[in-house]
């Protein structure tokens, strides 16, 4: 205590050390993405204007895909803690108003400095929803699926999607194990509810983080070479693809890990919920995707989602004949199915019939095809659902990461928006290419896609060749 005025000579607060979102995923870019999603479900028909904004969306997420594999490899270790002894400040004190992540009540408090990436939750956002609407385009649109070439595409993009997803999933909890951070002020100088690291000097770095501490507020001199009005041990730590420059440190009681205690919050928080959605959706359309790729001829038209509905009596008719066929197989055993004047078999006789490969067959087709209706029609129901629900939820966990680095009006949020716009333009323009170009142009492209044509026919027929 400082005898002089009965204060502390310094007081530690509990602050959240943060690399913030970067600008490329921040509110603008993310929400664009989202809209680039609907907007690829909504126009898969029209063809070129689902393959811009498919494209579009697509490389948005590869890149967030590539950033997770980078922050999966290199994980930050937390160096062991060290104590570091403060002044004693009572439960009751007055610092409350200038200090709202006041620790109180100690005399000691463990010093392990380390930040928070918080691209994590962006990238987590990005690959996710990503992956959770390409698969489903991926077992549902006939028109992604017509090209074989771009359907090997577009399951590699599945695939990168989902390495993103998983190596996402595997970092973003590492978050949760970051230590508690402190910043160093003195009583007469409270910080201002967030600060930017200026850079660190080695010489605030001495033995120990004790040592560290008390010499920097007992000696005036080091205390002006700190380029903030308080000391931050978790400005001394480093991220992968971020300048140690853009690390923040933001008040604790202002963040999201001071928040759980109440219901809601424990409701939005548990992840238990939405990954057993998000593991439901991918498991009914991997099954779905598993059907198409298998050589099955069901009855359902699992590739073609709306032509249930209107082959709906088809398919009811299909499946009691299917049903039909399995009874007569199974009460009538080896025998040929179509010899009607045949004797029924007694009741003690009817088991056996029922393992015959015949009857076998029978049921399985009909197993499979009901368990291939209730998939997709689950699948047409969690998907969509599962997508709303993990963008809600994960929105709502980066909200609380605190504000956006840069505003609507700012050019690196409204530029990927021209960016898409323009391309659009560029698009619609080239689509217009024969109504404007001249005759001559028009007999030169009709050569061309002829020695194409005739290219395509040499192909076809070498494959016909024995």
């Amino acid at each position: 205590m400082n005898p002089a005025n009965e204060s502390p000579l310094f007081v530690a607060e509990e602050v959240l050390c943060a690399y913030p979102i970067s600008t490329l995923y921040d509110s603008c870019p993310r929400y664009l993405f989202y809209a680039l999603l609907l907007a690829t479900c909504v126009t898969r028909w029209t063809g070129w204007l689902a393959d811009v904004f498919l494209g579009a969306a697509a490389t948005y997420a590869g890149t967030a895909a590539i950033q997770s594999f980078i922050l999966v490899s290199s994980i930050p270790k937390h160096y062991p803690s060290q104590p570091v002894t403060i002044p004693f400040v009572s439960d009751n004190t007055t610092l409350w108003d200038r200090f709202p992540a006041l620790v109180t009540g100690v005399d000691e408090i463990d010093i392990s400095p380390a930040s928070l990436e918080l691209d994590a939750d962006a990238v987590l956002s990005i690959v996710v929803t990503g992956y959770l609407v390409f698969l489903p385009l991926q077992c549902w649109s006939r028109t992604f699926a017509n090209d074989r070439i771009g359907y090997i595409l577009f399951s590699l993009w599945n695939i990168l999607m989902l390495a993103g997803s998983i190596c996402s999933l595997v970092y973003w909890p590492t978050l949760k194990k970051t230590p508690s951070q402190y910043a160093f002020c003195f009583p007469e100088l409270p910080p201002s509810s967030s600060s930017t690291n200026d850079g660190w000097g080695s010489w605030a770095r001495t033995s120990t983080w004790n040592s560290s501490v008390w010499s920097i507020f007992q000696n005036a001199t080091l205390f002006d070479q700190i380029d903030d009005i308080c000391f931050y041990p978790c400005f001394n730590t480093t991220q992968i693809l971020r300048q140690p420059t853009s690390l923040q440190a933001a008040v604790s009681a202002e963040n999201r890990f001071t928040k759980r205690h109440r219901f809601w919050d424990k409701v939005i928080y548990s992840q238990r919920y939405i990954y057993s959605l998000v593991a439901l959706s991918v498991a009914l359309n991997f099954f779905m995707l598993l059907i198409k790729l298998l050589p099955y001829r069901s009855r359902v038209p699992s590739s073609r989602v709306w032509h249930i509905w209107q082959e709906r009596k088809n398919i009811l008719d299909g499946f009691k004949r299917d049903f039909r066929t399995a009874i007569h197989a199974t009460q009538h055993g080896r025998e040929h199915m179509m010899d009607e004047t045949r004797k029924r078999l007694s009741s003690s006789k009817l088991a056996p019939g029922l393992f015959t490969l015949r009857a076998l067959g029978s049921w399985a087709k009909l197993t499979v095809d009901v368990v291939i209706l209730i998939a997709l029609v689950f699948s047409i129901v969690t998907s969509p659902l599962t997508v709303i629900a993990f963008v809600a939820w994960i929105e709502y966990y980066i909200h609380n990461d605190g504000p956006s680095a840069e505003k609507p009006q700012q050019v690196g949020q409204w530029s990927p928006l021209v960016s898409i716009a323009f391309l659009m333009v560029s698009a619609a323009i080239l689509k217009l290419k024969y109504r404007v170009a001249p005759r001559q142009e028009i007999d030169h492209d009709i050569e061309e896609l002829r020695e194409k044509l005739n290219r395509l026919e040499s192909l076809r027929d070498k494959e016909r060749v024995p």
